[in-house]
């Protein structure tokens, strides 16, 4: 296998690996509040079927939601690999880059969930004229700090990209 083609085959995962982060990141935000799906994003994704359960709609949701970024961070992330001195060495740490993007992200989203949790404690849905807020929610709180979770997702995404470069360099450093 050549670097090109061991490139090409991450980019293409990066899109299912992308999918699947979202499936799972939904998971915990379906948690903090269910209505953020069944008041917003079922209906945002045209998922209203309700003989399919809502968690796999809502994991539904977060693949269509975040395959895309499979192709920015495939890439980015993917061109930091083609710097390794041979193609093993490469394989190996786009292999190890895979959790790392992972936890980073969630960890992002995941601080996003807590600022969430801090910015609605005196909570005044006022302060939140930009964001979808629908009528009649039982928790506005918990539908708000999912949207920072949601959100914060995102800028993990953007943000992994440098970190990942970060953590390719000091692969490259450790190896022999």
């Amino acid at each position: 296998m050549t670097k090109t083609s061991l490139f090409i085959l991450y980019v293409l995962s990066a899109f299912l690996l992308a999918g699947a982060f979202g499936a799972i990141h939904n998971q915990i935000s379906y948690t903090v509040s269910p209505e953020y799906f069944t008041k917003f994003k079922f209906e945002q994704f045209s998922l209203n079927n309700t003989a399919v359960p809502e968690r796999w709609r809502a994991a539904e949701v977060g693949f269509l939601a975040s395959w895309w970024m499979g192709w920015p961070l495939g890439i980015f992330t993917g061109i930091a690999g083609v710097f390794h001195r041979d193609v093993t060495t490469m394989r190996r740490a786009l292999l190890w880059s895979i959790p790392f993007i992972f936890a980073f992200t969630l960890t992002i989203a995941l601080c996003g969930l807590a600022f969430g949790y801090f910015q609605t404690i005196h909570l005044d849905l006022a302060n939140y004229p930009h964001w979808y807020i629908p009528s009649q929610l039982e928790n506005s709180r918990r539908f708000l700090c999912a949207g920072y979770m949601h959100n914060s997702a995102y800028l993990g995404g953007l943000l992994v990209i440098p970190a990942t470069w970060i953590f390719h360099l000091i692969y490259k450093r450790r190896t022999p």
